[in-house]
């Protein structure tokens, strides 16, 4: 204790310092620094927890990208096919139409061939017809002339003049 007198320190005091000192002490770590440290404990927590989520969210977000993009790919494939599939059809639906097509021109043609020929009879029958008129119509005036005989006469005359 002699020590400490002669260096001016005051033993009691120091006491009393260290005890203040140590109910400082208690007082902050039970008031101010056990909270703090939990409230920092949390925070720490709360980070982590959010660096993870952020992670995971990240990891999240490149599965989803994949699988969009595996998607996209399948939906290109499936609409190229369908054009596919479509122009396969269309081009079907096209040949079909103009076999329908040739073969209605066709059947058209030989049903005109058919008028046709069935006209071309038709006038030859009327014109055969009217030939047989004329003949008759010309042999009954011949056959009227030569029940007359003197007109029978000149008839024969001419011819043998012509002769």
């Amino acid at each position: 204790m002699d020590v400490l007198s002669k260096l001016g320190i005051d033993w009691k005091l120091l006491v009393a310092q260290v005890i203040n000192f140590l109910v400082l002490l208690w007082v902050l770590r039970k008031f101010a620094y056990r909270p703090m440290l939990e409230f920092l404990e949390k925070r720490a927590k709360h980070i982590e927890s959010g660096l993870r989520d952020a992670k995971r969210a990240t990891e999240k977000l490149s599965e989803i990208e994949a699988k969009e993009r595996e998607v996209l790919e399948e939906a290109r494939k499936e609409s190229a096919a369908i054009v596919a599939r479509a122009r396969e059809s269309a081009e079907k639906i096209a040949d079909k139409v103009m076999a329908e097509s040739r073969e209605e021109s066709e059947r058209i043609l030989v049903e005109t061939r058919k008028k046709l020929e069935a006209e071309r009879e038709s006038v030859r029958v009327e014109m055969k017809r009217e030939l047989v008129g004329l003949v008759l119509l010309a042999t009954e005036k011949v056959l009227a002339e030569k029940l007359n005989r003197a007109d029978d006469e000149v008839l024969i005359r001419k011819a043998v003049e012509k002769l």
